[in-house]
């Protein structure tokens, strides 16, 4: 394959082609901002006064009342988690496996679309650059076309490695700001489940002795 053949496959790439990934990466990035800021809002609940109430309850091997309490919260995940640990207090012996595994369920449900958001904040200034660069390619492919008449051409392909410079970057700038935003909200309820996990831990050392 020539030069040429190569210079004219990018010379007939249109704009649309290179904005289109950067607008499908805004939509996704902004529908899982929306998504995770109702999320986190959902889950966010003072723990620390859920535990000691359910902790007291637990100590006087009074479970159901226990599971009363929890019901009277707002259906979500961490509650979830704590009700099916106390939904199955009774009926194990291992009851750190359990505690465990509802745990690693409820991060695994804080954590997600963390990787995604990151990928976009990584790929979208590329894919800017990228449009730069068939930008400039055109660019300068009209003008060693058409030599100095060819200012049309250079002004378009130079727009359009700006356009696509810019829209990758209004993406990917916020998209990082949100993936920091993620990352501290996933640490700080990441330890209110281990405060959750070792409240239940200890009680039921308690409980077996």
């Amino acid at each position: 394959m020539t030069g040429k053949v190569i210079i004219s496959i990018f010379d007939s790439i249109p704009l649309w082609i290179m904005i289109l990934p950067i607008g499908i990466c805004s939509v996704v990035a902004l529908a899982i901002f929306i998504e995770r800021v109702i999320f986190y809002r959902t889950i966010d609940t003072d723990y620390r006064v859920l535990m000691n109430s359910l902790i007291e309850k637990i100590k006087s091997n009074s479970i159901n009342d226990a599971k009363l309490v929890c019901s009277g919260y707002k259906s979500q995940v961490i509650i979830k988690s704590i009700y099916n640990i106390l939904d199955e207090w009774n009926n194990i012996s291992d009851k750190e496996v359990v505690i465990r595994d509802e745990s690693h369920k409820a991060i695994r449900a804080i954590e997600k679309f963390g990787g995604v958001i990151s990928t976009i904040a990584t790929i979208s200034p590329m894919l800017g650059l990228l449009g730069t660069v068939t930008g400039m390619m055109k660019s300068f492919s009209g003008l060693a076309k058409l030599g100095p008449s060819a200012q049309d051409l250079l002004a378009r392909g130079i727009t359009e490695a700006l356009i696509t410079t810019a829209l990758g970057l209004m993406v990917a700038i916020p998209s990082m700001m949100f993936y920091n935003y993620m990352v501290s909200k996933v640490d700080f309820f990441m330890r209110e489940i281990e405060f959750i996990a070792n409240s239940f831990a200890e009680a039921g050392k308690n409980s077996s002795n």
